[in-house]
């Protein structure tokens, strides 16, 4: 069985399939993170490419010598975002059961890191709507995302004897759509439950499709 710990994903060196210097990619890194700061919390349609350079310290050349423009920003701070919620988990997280880490993802879904990453989300599907290739590629994405989890959770599945007739993609489908569901209400100003709740109901829901022990498996690597 493959351990947990080898399925999560890593962050690559490279990019378009070119290997990246350490500094080259320490800049592209640098970026990424200021980007998604601002996106998150000035609103996507309110950042400039100038406004994310005077945030790095770098120029407006430097950035665009990266990256196309601020849609290309957006894919790969929504691209990064998801790779890190996975390559970030506690190693005593990645030890449990699956359910268990179905659960704890809706634990810290109160950190700052997380809201970051639900605004971020917010704002590329805003952006989305009126941008065919941003929507092309966010899709490809999100459905990477889903691919990795449902194959992670029809394997569980399969080795916990979980109920037969269960469709796991639907079911990952549904958890995805709960916790970016919620970072919606809460942007609206909308009481959701309490981390704690959403953790014990996943958890609740997830143990009662199983009929035996559950194995511990996390997803397959993310693709990058």
């Amino acid at each position: 069985m493959t351990r947990a710990s080898e399925a999560l994903p890593h962050h690559s060196s490279s990019y378009d399939g070119r290997r990246l210097t350490p500094k080259a990619l320490a800049t592209r890194t640098r970026i990424i993170e200021s980007a998604t700061d601002l996106f998150a919390n000035d609103g996507y349609a309110a950042v400039t490419v100038r406004g994310i350079a005077a945030e790095t310290g770098l120029s407006s050349g430097a950035i665009y010598a990266t990256f196309r423009g601020k849609a290309d920003l957006l894919v790969e701070a929504v691209r990064a975002s998801i790779t890190e919620d996975l390559a970030t988990l506690p190693a005593s997280i990645v030890k449990k059961t699956l359910p268990e880490i179905d659960a704890y993802q809706f634990t810290i879904s109160s950190s700052a890191r997380r809201q970051r990453s639900r605004k971020l989300l917010l704002e590329a599907a805003v952006a989305a709507r009126t941008d065919d290739d941003v929507r092309d590629q966010l899709s490809t994405i999100l459905q990477a995302r889903v691919d990795d989890w449902t194959a992670a959770h029809t394997e569980w599945k399969r080795a916990s004897g979980a109920a037969r007739g269960t469709d796991m993609r639907a079911l990952t489908t549904l958890l995805v759509s709960i916790d970016l569901g919620m970072g919606v209400l809460s942007a609206l100003g909308v009481e959701t439950p309490s981390p704690q709740q959403s953790s014990a109901l996943v958890l609740q829901l997830m143990e009662s499709l199983n009929t035996s022990e559950p194995v511990r498996r996390a997803p397959k690597r993310a693709r990058s």
